[in-house]
């Protein structure tokens, strides 16, 4: 990359106080000289311009131009702007590929490469410092689920359900919560930058262990900036009491096997939220939530109904945007963790971070994340408190554009079950499951381009388009996907029972034919015992399940359905509701990244 800088002061001017003095010269406002010291312009320069009449354009100096025209510069980035807000962002090699297509495709005379057939680093760098408005940036990686599940539709949906809800029930702010589950490593996550000798190829730091060992937290807050004493999930069969020692006040540890949140350990948390919120059915409270199984189970729903407890339940694919904890309050969360962590290793050299030391850990980093601001923000910045539709800024919406996808219309329905009821999730509320449909009218990216407008023969959309996922064919029938809603109304508990029941019989049939088979197998040798294991499981071998997006069981799957296991939380979901290939060796859902 070229390494030469401008050393003549010649031209350094502005363009618009130019114009300015140029202008009050001409209407005889003042005297040139005056003029070129009002407006800081060159008094010659000002002298000539108006003299000549050439205007307050600037011109070449050294008799290099820029290869594009400034109209062809700013098409180019809107085009980058546009592929970056679609999550298909462009790097610096293929900046240089595309300025190069679009000189040859439209005969642009350029001194490129016609070897390597790619622009050279001083023109990527002149067109930086020519437009500012773009940086190169390391980019945050998003699932394809979640790409494809925050659309325009959905959340429009999702704030007509909350607003009929805030309608019916006039919460206070200091009534509406929001809780979520985040993981805590024995390991940093990311290690801050040290100051090292310059020109060394590794530098190290301490750590624990090369994977640290997973603990979940559980917390909630409200509109106010209040908060519940933090949940500690430890994977373990039996609690310790040194796990708490020096824990944040008024935190509880519950055990998992797995250190997951399961739905018997969310009825745990449910009493210790009771315990500090005090909700009752004469003053109810709302609970906004993610669309976990967990938070689904008949117990959980029947618990929280009897309490005064309504579960509004977000769209799935969707929390990293309308969830407050997550927009807020776990990045901070996370980064104080981090540091507290790396001052402790430092503070104890020799020692290592295990479970015994995390809630101590957490104490300190809860104490400077859980603040007023950091609540208040979370439930404004996702439009929960005011309720704001607008925002959400359209730009957000990009991502889910080459998928064209469209959300069937539902008909928002006024029927009450009962008076705890409104609109309930999967049979009033509208339904936010974002089924493709490629007949309906979709939004089209290519359709929104400004190929018209293009002062190129051919455009840098044509040589350069825009990413768009072929239309699938739907030779089936889609599944009920997960929505947004309350999911504790009467219709709801009433599924779930009949939900239960059927897989309470599954479960008996299943066991009957193990057992037949394990009888069987004792006497008669096993043909497939050298086949080769199948990743993805098999109709008896696990049971029935439920998945953790949509909440169908799996003993309602289709032939040949594949089902996914994650590698962290060992819950299931259909490989279509996780967003990926058929092809995944490891997975890890969404609400455990």
């Amino acid at each position: 990359m070229g390494r030469y800088q401008r050393k003549t002061s010649r031209q350094s001017w502005d363009p618009v106080a130019m114009a300015k003095a140029i202008d009050a010269v001409t209407k005889k406002e003042m005297g040139w000289l005056k003029a070129s010291k009002s407006f800081g312009v060159p008094a010659t320069t000002l002298r000539r311009r108006i003299k000549n009449q050439m205007g307050a354009n600037k011109g070449y100096l050294g008799g290099r131009k820029t290869t594009f025209t400034p109209e062809v510069e700013e098409e180019i980035l809107e085009h980058i702007k546009r592929l970056e807000e679609m999550f298909f962002g462009i790097t610096r090699r293929d900046l240089r590929k595309l300025a190069y297509d679009v000189a040859e495709r439209n005969g642009i005379a350029h001194n490129f490469s016609s070897k390597e057939q790619l622009a050279g680093w001083d023109w990527v760098k002149g067109f930086q410092s020519r437009h500012p408005t773009i940086s190169l940036r390391i980019p945050e990686a998003t699932s394809a689920a979640r790409a494809r599940g925050f659309n325009k539709v959905v959340v429009s949906k999702h704030f007509e359900n909350l607003s009929l809800v805030m309608d019916k029930y006039k919460f206070e702010p200091s009534r509406i919560w929001n809780v979520d589950e985040s993981g805590l490593s024995t390991v940093p996550s990311k290690n801050s930058k040290i100051f090292a000798t310059k020109g060394r190829k590794q530098v190290g730091v301490l750590t624990s262990a090369e994977r640290g060992q997973h603990v979940t937290v559980v917390c909630a807050m409200n509109v106010i900036g209040s908060y519940v004493p933090p949940a500690l999930i430890f994977p373990r069969k039996r609690l310790k009491n040194e796990l708490m020692d020096d824990s944040p006040p008024g935190s509880v540890a519950f055990a998992q096997e797995k250190g997951w949140m399961t739905g018997p350990v969310f009825l745990q948390w449910l009493d210790h939220f009771v315990k500090y919120v005090k909700p009752s059915p004469e003053d109810k409270i709302l609970l906004i939530l993610d669309g976990h199984g967990s938070h689904k189970s008949l117990e959980v729903l029947e618990f929280t109904k009897k309490h005064g407890i309504i579960l509004f339940c977000l769209p799935p694919h969707t929390t990293h945007r309308l969830q407050p904890l997550d927009v807020t309050f776990y990045s901070s969360l996370t980064n104080y963790y981090n540091i507290e962590l790396e001052k402790w290793l430092k503070n104890h050299p020799g020692r290592m971070v295990t479970h015994f030391q995390v809630a101590s850990i957490l104490k300190k980093a809860y104490a400077q994340a859980a603040t007023i601001s950091t609540a208040e923000n979370g439930f404004y910045q996702t439009g929960i408190i005011p309720l704001n539709p607008d925002i959400i800024p359209d730009w957000m919406y990009a991502a889910a554009e080459p998928t064209n996808i469209e959300t069937e219309k539902v008909v928002l329905s006024n029927t009450e079950s009962d008076n705890f009821s409104s609109q309930p999730c999967s049979s009033n509320m509208a339904d936010d499951s974002g089924n493709l449909n490629p007949e309906k009218n979709t939004l089209n990216v290519q359709e929104r381009s400004s190929r018209g407008s293009s002062s190129l023969n051919v455009s840098v959309e044509e040589i350069y388009p825009l990413p768009k996922a072929p239309v699938e064919t739907q030779n089936r029938t889609q599944r009920r996907k997960g929505k947004s809603g309350i999911i504790n109304a009467t219709p709801e508990i009433v599924e779930a029972k009949r939900l239960h029941a059927e897989k309470e019989a599954k479960s008996l049939r299943t066991a009957g034919k193990k057992a037949s088979k394990n009888l069987k197998n004792v006497f008669e040798p096993n043909e497939s015992d050298n086949s080769e294991d199948d990743p993805y499981g098999t109709d008896d071998e696990y049971g029935d399940t439920v998945c953790i997006y949509c909440n169908e069981l799996f003993s309602h799957s289709r032939p040949k359905e594949v089902w996914l296991q994650c590698q962290k939380c060992l819950q299931w979901c259909h490989i279509d509701c996780a967003g990926v290939s058929s092809k995944t060796k490891r997975f890890t859902c969404d609400l455990c990244k």
